[in-house]
């Protein structure tokens, strides 16, 4: 078996996680996907008004649709993206700074609430959901395969390339020998639910020691396989590539990264002409009616 089904659709587990069996985005060249990736992650740290990151923020939702990714798998990030709702929101509540142009709004448990820092974790908030979803949706809609050949296809060192490679790899691993732990813990057991809060974490701190052993165990096997087979680091000679001597840079793919090439850099024109700055941003009515 290829694949497994979900929601109707047929995915394959990969060490980075599912992605799409059958996908409209395998199309293009990695390296086409991986230029969107870069492009996805950079502009909206150069937008502050959150309604236009929230469109950005739909439209990377319209690629999960269209890559054929299944939507109802970002529900595990939730706690991920409720917790940085809540840290961010406690840092701006608790600590807004000591200008004094700062304007009060209302009060809460009996602390101020100052208007410009709530405006700002708002713009950010919604800034970071958008900068973790354009990472999660290229690491959805990717095999480690295709990243490792957009890299390497974008002439980065193979050093580096082989490095990324051994991480994404490392992680997966890390995650089922965390598993495996798990697994044997419950086979003799340990109910980690009636533990005390203290106890957990005192439990999952030592979790550290067999994964630290794994790792150096498993670091030292990948050594000695790498001398084994001869590999150097050395960049004095082109290598080999099968993977990327398989995948051809269309003329579609040309097409694609002119359009977003393009299209990046007249954001990038607009938001230095400050269209994008938070001062136009409609969030300011949202507050007026505590303003006056």
């Amino acid at each position: 078996m290829d694949g497994v089904v979900a929601s109707g659709r047929k995915m394959r587990k990969t060490i980075v996680g599912y992605v799409p069996l059958e996908s409209p985005l395998y199309k293009f060249h990695p390296l086409t996907r991986l230029l969107l990736f870069i492009i996805t992650g950079f502009l909206p740290i150069y937008i502050d008004m959150p309604e236009v990151n929230l469109l950005f923020i739909c439209f990377l939702i319209g690629l999960f649709r269209y890559a054929r990714v299944n939507i109802s798998s970002l529900k595990i990030y939730t706690p991920m993206f409720i917790t940085v709702g809540l840290f961010m929101f406690l840092s701006y509540y608790l600590a807004p700074g000591k200008n004094p142009a700062l304007i009060p709004i209302g009060k809460l448990f009996g602390v101020t609430i100052f208007f410009q820092p709530m405006r700002w974790f708002i713009v950010s908030y919604v800034r970071i959901i958008a900068l973790l979803l354009a990472a999660i949706f290229y690491f959805s809609s990717n095999r480690e395969r295709d990243i490792l050949v957009g890299l390497r296809s974008a002439r980065v060192p193979f050093v580096i390339s082989y490095f990324i490679g051994l991480c994404m790899r490392s992680a997966g691993m890390f995650l089922e020998d965390l598993k495996t732990i798990r697994e044997a813990e419950q086979a003799r057991g340990l109910d980690s639910s009636a533990l005390t809060f203290r106890g957990k974490l005192k439990h999952y701190s030592m979790y550290m020691i067999p994964l630290f052993t794994l790792a150096l165990r498993r670091g030292e096997e990948i050594s000695s396989a790498l001398f084994a087979k001869g590999y150097g680091f050395s960049n004095d000679k082109d290598r080999a590539d099968y993977a990327r001597s398989k995948l051809n840079f269309s003329r579609r793919d040309l097409v694609a990264c002119i359009f977003l090439i393009l299209a990046f850099t007249g954001l990038i024109f607009l938001s230095k002409r400050g269209v994008f700055n938070v001062e136009h941003s409609l969030i300011n009515r949202l507050f007026a009616p505590f303003l006056s």
